[in-house]
């Protein structure tokens, strides 16, 4: 199981300065030629996630909240926020647009729909050479909402993981962080997500 030290930071987050965590697990397809990575930082009212990829084919067709990105090229962060298996999971394509749900796997699991995520999380796209990037911010009164005892502190770890995929790109394409042991494209198996501590 892979492990990740997100870092304590006073401001804004100085994303050349904060380790990188690569998404380097292919799944279910073998394109090299896509190379995603993600970041993260924390205060004590949010969680801060930095997401890339060079991909030299760029999809982004959905513009709405709660459209299917996932086709699109996307990038993504799902964590558990607490022990169990219910967990958050936040899809972004290039143009911000942003699909979020909680729950546990399967039939059970919310789609989120509170006002205009891309203000409440913060979402900005961005361009990288050869690639594209997202960042969010997720706050922990937006968590609070679904688990009203979370707090971030200093030392607590969760499982989450990060993902890159484009279910109808030129190069359909599964990457994770930590590795998906799965016989078929699914990345809503959080016993396979790995670990973060807040440093």
């Amino acid at each position: 199981m892979k492990h990740y030290e997100v870092t304590r930071i006073s401001g804004q987050p100085d994303w050349e300065n904060i380790p990188v965590a690569n998404i380097d697990q292919y799944l279910w397809s073998d394109v090299r030629s896509i190379v995603p990575s993600a970041q993260m930082a924390w205060d004590d009212k949010a969680l801060y996630v930095r997401l890339q990829a060079i991909e030299p084919h760029i999809l982004a067709r959905f513009t709405g909240t709660l459209d299917e990105v996932c086709k699109d090229s996307c990038l993504e962060f799902f964590f558990c926020p607490q022990k169990g298996d219910r967990y958050f999971n936040f899809e972004m394509n290039p143009n911000g647009s942003v699909y979020v749900g909680y729950g546990r796997p399967g039939a059970a699991r919310c789609r989120l729909h509170r006002g205009n995520f891309k203000e409440i999380l913060q979402i900005k796209p961005f361009a990288i050479e050869g690639g594209w990037g997202v960042e969010l911010r997720i706050p922990a009164s937006f968590i609070e909402i679904f688990v009203p005892d979370f707090r971030l502190t200093a030392g607590m770890t969760m499982q989450a993981n990060f993902f890159k995929c484009g279910d109808e790109t030129q190069q359909e394409h599964y990457m994770s962080w930590n590795h998906v042991g799965a016989p078929a494209p699914n990345f809503h198996l959080p016993e396979y997500f790995g670990q973060i501590t807040l440093q």
